[in-house]
């Protein structure tokens, strides 16, 4: 049986205000012609389907095209969680229908375990694994709120509600592979940040929780899990080094910081829940990605090297200049005049003796995250340090809320 693990597509999803529609397109027809070339028979998406909880139309019709599609491949069962970007009502909507396609979507956890978890049978109607399509766990879903709770406690708590709520989970697939009496795999997934987990700069992974002060220990998942497919981080990754816990990473690279990774999807060969291997298959790049930087003669030679490839690509400049040029980006735009080589963003940093500084006259609210934008408003009022913490907190509490706010479910 051939498992394939894929999570965080964020269709919708934008560069610099550059939509990304066709090389989501190009990913889903590779996706669809890996499926029918590997004969794959389960397909997992951990989470993230969307860029957003309001995707825009033409996203929701390439996410349902694909399913149409992948349903009439070799694919028997499609299982789709919705991760911390999705509506999990969107998400949910068809099931009904989708029930019909042997596709499974789950975008909120129910009270109950045994609602959540399925046994897929064989081709003889024989179980042959069991599967707990864990969505994203949303605050209210696994904890109470206590007045007068401090961050650190109210993290702990969520992280013990994590913890509970697999446990549950586990213990009720466990009972259920005990009754049939043989080696069935048990399968899970989650969309959440695991400790040790790995981000990287300018990779649109949206801290979860409050901040990031919750992170889930692999203790968290019971051990009857014999693969455990994550989604939320999106670079390729095991969880403490176990390789049947992990993340298969963005397909698509999110933002310039990670310019020049191998993304990656993961392919799992189970014979049963002894005999499992797990390979990563390297997604073609759709976009090239550039960020160049340095000194601004430097940055013009290598645009310059960059034009005579004329090879299509997206570019970040970084400024790393002690001049000011005040057409900086006009002439580094003239550049590549006439070729593929596209410049979204240009970005200046003073370099002094002591440090390096953002130049602020080059920064735009759309280059800000809605945290920096807050730490310049205690700034700009003088609140002073030791008042901030508290502060901070609860700016991370209240923005975490907005961000959970299921605004297509009524």
């Amino acid at each position: 049986m051939k498992i394939l693990h894929t999570s965080d597509w964020h269709l919708g999803n934008q560069i610099c205000g550059r939509k990304r529609y066709n090389e989501h397109e190009q990913f889903l027809s590779w996706l669809l012609s890996l499926i029918n070339r590997e004969g794959v028979d389960i397909l997992i998406v951990a989470g993230d389907i969307f860029d957003t909880t309001t995707p825009p139309n033409r996203s929701l019709e390439q996410y349902y095209q694909f399913l149409a599609r992948a349903a009439g491949s070799s694919c028997r069962q499609i299982i789709i969680t919705a991760g911390n970007h999705d509506s999990p009502s969107l998400i949910a909507a068809p099931r009904e229908l989708c029930k019909y396609l042997n596709i499974t979507v789950v975008g909120q956890v129910p009270d109950d375990p045994e609602e959540l978890i399925t046994i897929l049978k064989d081709l003889d109607g024989r179980p042959e694994l069991i599967i707990c399509p864990v969505p994203y766990l949303r605050d209210r879903d696994v904890r109470t709120m206590q007045a007068g709770e401090s961050a650190g406690e109210k993290a702990a708590n969520l992280i013990e509600g994590i913890k509970a709520r697999y446990h549950a989970i586990g213990s009720c697939a466990e009972k259920m592979r005990e009754e049939m009496g043989d080696f069935i795999p048990i399968i899970a997934t989650g969309h959440l940040f695991a400790a040790g987990g790995i981000t990287w700069e300018d990779d649109g992974c949206r801290d979860l929780y409050l901040g990031t002060l919750a992170s889930v220990g692999a203790d968290a998942f019971p051990s009857c899990i014999d693969y455990l497919a994550l989604g939320h981080l999106h670079l390729p990754q095991r969880v403490c080094g176990n390789d049947r816990m992990r993340y298969s990473g963005a397909p698509l690279p999110m933002g310039f910081g990670e310019a020049g990774q191998t993304k990656s999807v993961l392919m799992l060969d189970v014979q049963d829940s002894r005999n499992m291997s797990v390979k990563e298959i390297p997604v073609p790049v759709f976009q090239q990605l550039r960020r160049i930087s340095g000194a601004f003669e430097e940055v013009l030679k290598e645009l310059g090297r960059l034009k005579m490839e004329y090879s299509p690509a997206l570019v970040e400049v970084i400024l790393e200049d002690p001049r000011i040029i005040p057409d900086a980006s006009e002439r580094i735009r003239t550049t590549i005049q006439g070729s593929p080589v596209e410049v979204l963003k240009v970005k200046a940093q003073r370099i002094s003796a002591q440090a390096m500084q953002p130049e602020r006259a080059e920064e735009s609210l759309a280059g800000l995250s809605p945290e920096e934008v807050f730490h310049r408003r205690l700034d700009a009022a003088e609140i002073p340090k030791e008042e901030r913490q508290e502060l901070l907190e609860s700016f991370h509490e209240i923005y975490s809320e907005l961000l959970e706010e299921d605004t297509n479910s009524e």
